[in-house]
């Protein structure tokens, strides 16, 4: 999606992980072709991708950027080890203006209309940033879960803190420790949000429900969107299904 939103019509783009796990993809021998013969290839890197490590060092460093390498970011709020660095807009700009600038180096033709659709974007973000803080600040006292290093930085920004754990008894048993030690259910029952990631599915319902906590799975590379959809999009998509959750906790300010 931000690379769509930085090359324009006249650069054709390859998707290589379509409604799967980025952290367990592997290229077929059609994806390496493609790989081989494509003028750039943008990953995030082998935090988020690391099965497809070994085929990236087969490529020379000038055909490959890898994102988070490149640095620049933001992680004021969030977890210093969560990859997911484009679910905050203001960082999905840094990811553009690094795109922009490999594109344009590659493509000097087209490099000020690459430059400037990168400005925009960057300038659209700010806005949408403002807007989804505002949205999500009234849940800063909310206890919310993810079921893996997640959405710190979708939620952090908004000083809404995110705490991670695995799908083993021993997190389930330290999240709801950490839960009654800052107090944060009542009766029994936890006001707050267990978030995992699509599909939804059993194992994260029955962790929610130990933990006496709502339950959304959210979609964060937006296999549930058009094939067109646009970056805004996803933003907005993840913040109505993080609100189906968050909407049914009771004000805590009363």
């Amino acid at each position: 999606m931000i690379v769509r939103e930085v090359a324009g019509p006249q650069v054709s783009i390859k998707q290589l992980v379509r409604n799967g796990d980025p952290h367990h993809y592997a290229p077929k021998i059609s994806d390496r072709m493609v790989m081989e013969s494509a003028q750039l290839v943008i990953w995030l890197g082998p935090e988020m991708e690391s099965v497809l490590a070994r085929q990236m060092a087969l490529l020379p460093a000038e055909k490959q950027l890898g994102l988070l390498a490149a640095g620049g970011y933001e992680f004021d709020g969030a977890d210093a080890a969560d990859p997911h660095i484009w679910l905050r807009p203001r960082n999905a700009a840094v990811m553009a203006a690094h795109i922009a600038t490999r594109l344009a180096a590659l493509n000097p033709s087209q490099a000020e209309e690459i430059r400037a659709r990168a400005r925009d974007f960057s300038r659209a973000m700010a806005n949408l940033q403002k807007v989804q803080d505002r949205a999500l600040w009234a849940y800063r006292d909310v206890p919310i879960v993810s079921t893996h290093t997640a959405y710190s930085q979708f939620f952090g920004p908004a000083g809404v803190k995110v705490d991670s754990l695995g799908s083993s008894a021993s997190h389930q048993h330290g999240a709801r420790a950490m839960l009654e030690t800052h107090e944060l259910s009542e009766n029994g029952q936890a006001r707050g949000c267990l978030f995992g990631e699509v599909p939804a599915n059993d194992r994260d319902r029955q962790t929610a429900g130990h933990l006496n906590l709502g339950y959304e799975a959210l979609d964060p590379l937006g296999t549930r969107l058009p094939a067109d959809a646009d970056y805004p999009a996803l933003m907005a998509q993840l913040l109505a299904d993080a609100r189906k959750c968050l909407g049914a906790i009771p004000d805590r300010s009363r």
